[in-house]
């Protein structure tokens, strides 16, 4: 089992949609994937799954430190599973609900399904766990951070994208110094560009310079279709329509590298 963390500071850099996309490849792939949202926005559950809170609830899980199984859902997809962010996570976010250890509570339940003590809604049984966080550096991203063995940094290429992604980084080794030493960088993933344009090819090269090997090779372009498959809730690989083939390709071939890289 691997856990894989979507973390930027910066909103609209994709992580929700980079993190709905890479769930349909993996699952495509053979795997069985739990998306875990704890963006109390709720985008990736409740807007591009069409999942929603049940009576266990993430947040519930987090304050009371109890098994995530009852708080998976179902999703249209076999294999693709979620646990969407609720209400009660604003509160652990903002600090209103105090919470001793609060981050290490996600860590806490995560352990629970890799030794298999938590096993309601097949909980033990995936193979990816996929951590869509919020556009802030806060308790419930470094819960995330805490609880995974990797991170994955979607990045908006261009100048207020690339100031986010300094923090973002200066944050992540916070959390490898003082609560997951062992926590990898899976790669930087640059989103939502035109090749065909100067000012993109000029910031996607600024990137590279600056992280070097940290940058996928993969770039996402922008395009409607990828919109177009979030409003329907349909992951990009599993879509019909040959104008949808080129940008399904991408995130197939970012799940390849980081299959290599994992493998």
């Amino acid at each position: 089992m691997h856990i894989v963390s979507l973390t930027n500071l910066k909103g609209g850099s994709a992580k929700s949609t980079t993190t709905f996309n890479l769930a349909g490849t993996l699952v495509e792939a053979g795997f069985r994937v739990l998306c875990i949202d704890v963006d109390p926005q709720k985008t990736l559950g409740e807007a591009f799954f069409g999942v929603y809170a049940g009576q266990e609830t993430l947040s519930s899980v987090l304050i009371n430190d109890s098994m995530v199984g009852g708080a998976i859902r179902s999703t249209n997809f076999e294999g693709l599973t979620v646990i969407p962010a609720d209400d009660g996570l604003k509160g652990i976010k903002s600090g209103q609900t105090q919470l001793e250890g609060g981050e290490l509570r996600l860590r806490s339940c995560l352990t629970r399904i890799k030794a298999s003590i938590d096993q309601e809604n097949g909980a033990n049984l995936v193979d990816w766990i996929l951590i869509d966080c919020p556009p802030s550096l806060d308790r419930l991203t470094m819960n995330a951070l805490a609880a995974s063995d990797y991170v994955l940094v979607p990045v908006d290429p261009g100048a207020g994208g690339r100031g986010a992604l300094g923090d973002t980084m200066e944050y992540i080794n916070s959390a490898q110094r003082w609560y997951n030493p062992t926590l990898k960088v899976l790669g930087l993933l640059i989103n939502n560009t035109d090749s065909h344009t100067v000012y993109d090819q000029t910031t996607e090269q600024v990137v590279r310079e600056m992280y070097g090997d940290l940058v996928f090779k993969t770039v996402i372009s922008a395009s409607v279709r990828v919109r177009e498959s979030a409003e329907a809730q349909v992951p990009l690989v599993f879509c019909e329509g040959a104008e949808y083939v080129r940008y399904a390709e991408l995130y197939r071939a970012l799940k390849d590298e980081i299959l290599e890289q994992v493998a």
